[in-house]
């Protein structure tokens, strides 16, 4: 069966709406990241992905203390400018972890405190590999810091792969990257655009083979306007790897076809699994992107949560992302603050994000009107119905909408089972509900579970 919001082909279906349970107020944030809100400020450019840190090449050994941490030097490499630098776009990795734990990752210079901590990777068990994409500030010394927290003793491998970087107000441009190069982060209600489980899609209903690319229309498609200016798309990537006899397989999006063998790769998804993977992704002169499945038989789905548009006007704030100081934990519902309850089956509940909009400032100013933020939501601690019977589920962390709520969504952020906490990088965009304008709206697919948000950036309005 195919599940609409579900990427798996065959997870249960949920039979009712058991509707919403909480609505749950989100706290003020520290400041953002000291820039001006014009000029280039807060747009996004892309490089070449690049590889800039791989302790098997740089750390004694080739691994990282499981209970440790390194700072990785990133402005200035791999195509990323040595300054006028908010905030780099990378894929971090761990690989071959010691046992369960998790990663943090953050601007170099920052000092957690008494800030709760935040974590954009986990990793659950004995040579496990887990990649997970951010949008991490720099900071003062051009450099992020992998962080981790790990249950067992041991080492593990840290790669950090870059994609791009958010320009402040100073940036004019380098040798190979002109100014106008830059784009605005616009959010979007996510959209599911691509699903090769259904009939009638680019594999009519088939799996991906090995080797096999399949084109997907972008501009003028679902919530992206038929605009040249539209530069990238930001998706949701889902590999649907649970087909019997499949194999440890790669996806990559690109905007070019990918050639077979390529090691470009935007998510990795072992035999068994169904995962998401967040993306951004150039498109073509003809307005689309490829996919490219580099092993074994795979299903997709994607989802479009947001586009890049180039073209802005300097006195314009809209789609600036203004990453924060430091990653905050926006909500974790295993503590009391947030009612310490797990979401239930088939459930929604509402969150509030004015207090936080409202508490983002620059130098002591007020960001003013965003339209959503990009952050980490991890879910943990899945448990079942019934006692007998495994549960797999997903959350959506959506717009909050006025009227009656959906009986499920359209579209997933994360898929999860009960291994254990799952991660995957969030495009969040906001909604208006009962007069606040900054609300969103999570559900959960399948038993109960606990999840968190922890925000990295806001976009401007």
């Amino acid at each position: 069966t195919s599940v609409t919001g579900v990427q798996t082909c065959a997870l249960p279906i949920s039979a009712l709406l058991l509707g919403v349970t909480a609505l749950g107020v989100v706290p003020a944030a520290p400041t953002a990241s000291a820039a001006d809100s014009l000029g280039a400020g807060g747009e996004y450019f892309p490089v070449a992905p690049a590889r800039i840190y791989d302790s098997a090449n740089a750390a004694p050994g080739g691994r990282v203390d499981a209970s440790g941490s390194v700072d990785v030097p990133v402005v200035g490499l791999a195509g990323i400018p040595a300054s006028d630098v908010l905030a780099v776009a990378v894929n971090v990795t761990i690989a071959d972890a010691p046992g369960r734990g998790f990663a943090s990752v953050s601007p170099s210079d920052y000092r957690p405190g008494s800030t709760a901590a935040t974590s954009l990777i986990n990793y659950q068990y004995s040579g496990h590999t887990v990649p997970n994409f951010g949008i991490i500030g720099v900071g003062t010394e051009g450099a992020i810091t992998v962080d981790l927290d790990s249950r067992v003793a041991g080492t593990a491998r840290v790669i950090v792969d870059v994609f791009g970087f958010v320009a402040t107000s100073s940036f004019v441009g380098t040798t190979d990257i002109g100014v106008d190069d830059g784009a605005r982060m616009v959010t979007v209600t996510p959209q599911r655009v691509v699903d090769t489980c259904n009939a009638g899609g680019p594999t009519n209903g088939a799996t991906m083979t090995a080797g096999q690319s399949i084109e997907v229309p972008i501009r003028g498609v679902g919530p992206v306007p038929n605009s040249a200016n539209v530069s990238a798309v930001v998706v949701n990537m889902t590999g649907i790897n649970n087909r019997s006899g499949n194999t440890k397989t790669y996806l990559a999006a690109t905007p070019e076809r990918v050639p077979n063998g390529s090691e470009t790769s935007n998510g990795n998804y072992p035999a068994g699994v169904t995962k998401a993977n967040l993306a951004i992704v150039p498109v073509n002169d003809d307005g689309s992107i490829f996919v490219y499945n580099n092993r074994g038989r795979i299903h997709v789905a994607l989802d479009v949560v947001a586009y890049l548009e180039a073209g802005g006007d300097d006195a314009s704030r809209t789609g600036r992302i203004v990453p924060l100081e430091a990653p905050f934990r926006s909500f974790d519902t295993r503590q009391t603050e947030f009612g310490a309850s797990r979401l239930g089956f088939s459930s929604w509940e509402d969150w509030s994000f004015e207090a936080f909009a409202n508490s983002v400032r620059l130098e002591d100013v007020a960001v003013g009107a965003q339209s959503g933020l990009f952050g980490n939501l991890t879910a943990v601690g899945l448990e079942r119905l019934y006692p007998t019977e495994p549960v797999k589920s997903f959350i959506t962390v959506n717009p909050a909408i006025g009227g009656p709520f959906p009986t499920e969504p359209g579209n997933s952020n994360l898929n999860f089972d009960e291994s254990g906490s799952v991660a995957n990088a969030s495009v969040v965009t906001y909604g208006a509900k009962d007069g606040d304008a900054n609300m969103v709206s999570a559900y959960n697919s399948n038993g109960r579970t606990h999840y968190i948000l922890d925000v990295y950036a806001v976009i401007l309005d």
